[in-house]
Formats: structure tokens, sequence, C-alpha cells
């Protein structure tokens, strides 16, 4: 097997394994363990897991790549406070709308990003990135049924998960500018690291003590599929492929979590959300294959 092809399956198992999460949430709150829970533990489990791999390959980092300073450490951890609340907002939302409408409103990260850039960054965004900002538009209102006048969604269900996203495009912005020469592993445990702090100061006074056991399974399953798994199977696979190719495996996160919805979870899934889901599959291949002509150029 070739390294290329190598890559594309970790980075495919990787973005279907990111997509996993949200159906064992929902889950998870079937089983009475709520969101305080649900957040301190998989960030509790998260943050060990990658703080005992980062101390692990601190020599190897030392040795082959650039270790990250005090300075670039605390931008990290305090950049988990976009991490922290996008996972708030997000886990929150499934208690109002299914996980199709919630993963979908996630995925307004790829036009808020833009929005943010032309905002922050002053950078117009190119013909390409404004026709694929509209098809993740006309995909939302195919994937989250809003032209069906027959179905009642939660407004504040959709407000949650439209926050998420907002959030989300603030922890790509940051984390993507904060020591990017650094190792995955070591940018990733500080961003975990804050995000668990913030998580702990937000959630940590309404946990329920009386289903710890629970939470514990729940907790450490949910980081698995959320935050180690993921974490490794991109540092191993992303040097082995282009980062165009990266970029569209990354955008099958949104039909991974639809399809586990609809086989875990059995949620209905109608041709106009299939068509809806494909429209922003292609909307964000495409601007991610737009980012690495940019960078190559």
């Amino acid at each position: 097997m070739s390294a290329k092809l190598q890559g594309i399956i970790l980075v495919l198992l990787g973005t279907i394994s990111y997509g996993l999460p949200a159906s064992l949430i929902k889950l998870s709150k079937q089983d009475g363990i709520t969101e305080a829970n649900i957040l301190f533990f998989q960030f509790f489990f998260g943050c060990l897991a990658l703080g005992i791999l980062y101390f692990i390959s601190t020599k190897k980092i030392k040795t082959n790549g650039t270790p990250l300073n005090s300075s670039a450490k605390r931008s990290l951890i305090l950049s988990g406070t976009a991490l922290a609340l996008t996972n708030s907002f997000y886990f929150t939302s499934l208690e109002y709308v299914s996980v199709a409408i919630a993963a979908v409103m996630l995925m307004q990260s790829v036009w808020i990003t833009s929005v943010l850039d032309f905002i922050f960054k002053k950078v117009v965004p190119n013909p390409i990135q404004i026709i694929s900002i509209i098809v993740v538009l006309v995909g939302t209102v195919f994937t989250a049924n809003l032209i069906n006048t027959t179905i009642v969604i939660s407004p504040f269900g959709l407000f949650l998960s439209f926050m998420s996203g907002v959030c989300y495009a603030v922890t790509i912005m940051v984390t993507n500018n904060l020591a990017p020469q650094a190792s995955a592993v070591g940018r990733s445990f500080y961003i975990s690291l804050g995000a668990f702090i913030v998580i702990s100061l937000l959630w940590g006074w309404s946990i329920n003590f009386t289903i710890i056991p629970l939470s514990l399974k729940w907790g450490m399953m949910i980081a698995c599929f959320a935050i180690v798994l993921p974490l490794l199977l991109f540092a191993k696979g992303m040097p082995k492929i282009t980062a165009g190719i990266g970029g569209v495996l990354s955008a099958l996160e949104l039909p991974a979590a639809i399809a586990f919805a609809y086989f875990i979870l059995d949620e209905h899934i109608t041709l106009l959300q299939f068509i809806g889901v494909i429209l922003i599959f292609i909307a964000i291949s495409s601007v991610n294959l737009v980012r690495k002509k940019s960078i190559e150029i």
C-alpha cells in the first residue's frame, strides 16, 4: 500500500470518528447523562490522554521540532475558550434539534470564517468562495427542512447550533495562527487544557455526582472519538497527502455524522436533506481546494 493511500485511509477514519460523537451524546442523554457531566468528563479524559501523549513525546519534539515557549502555551490555553464554547453550544443544541440539523449548523463555520477574515483581516472572498457560501446556505435550507412548513424546528435549538458554528469558526481562525511550527500533539494538548479549564468553570458547578460511573464511561468513549482518535489519525495521515485532499476528506464529517444518526438513532433523512448534505459537501470541498491552490501560489 502506498504512503498516499495510507494517508487517505487514516484521514478518512479520523473524519468518520469526528462524525460519531453527536450520536453518542444523544445516546448518553437517553442514558440519563447531563450536558455538564458529558462536557466535563469528555474534556477531562481528552486532556489527560493528550497530556500523556505530549509528555511522552517531549524529547522527540525537542529533537525534531520546535518546542512551545511559555507565551505560545498561554495563547493556546486561552484559545481553548472558543473550543469549550463550541462544544457547549453544540452539545446543548442536541437537546432541541436532531443530529442532522446540529451538524449542518456547525458547518456554517465555512462561510462564517470567510466573514471573520473580511472583518478582521480585510481578506475579500474570491468568486469561488462566494459561490460556495451561497451553496452552503441553500444546502442548509434543504438539510434543515426549513422549507417544509409541516415540520416544527426549535428556534432556540437552531440558535444554539448556529452559535456552535460561530465559535468553531473562531477556533479555526485562532488555532491555525498559533505556533503552527510546533507539534500537533503539543498544540492540541494546551488547547484542550484551556478548554477543560473553561468547561470546569462553566459546567463544574452543575455536575451530577450521583451518575459518576456512567459519566466516566460515556466521557471516556466520547473523548476517544471526538478528541484522541481523530488527532492521532490526522497527525499520522495528513503528512502523507496534500492539503487539498485532506480538506475534501475532512468535509466528509457532515455526511458521516448524519449517517451515524440514521443508523444508530434511526433519525429520518429525506431525499431533500440528502441533497442538501451533498451540496454542503461540494461547497466545503471547493473552499478547501481553493485555499490549497492559494497556498501553492
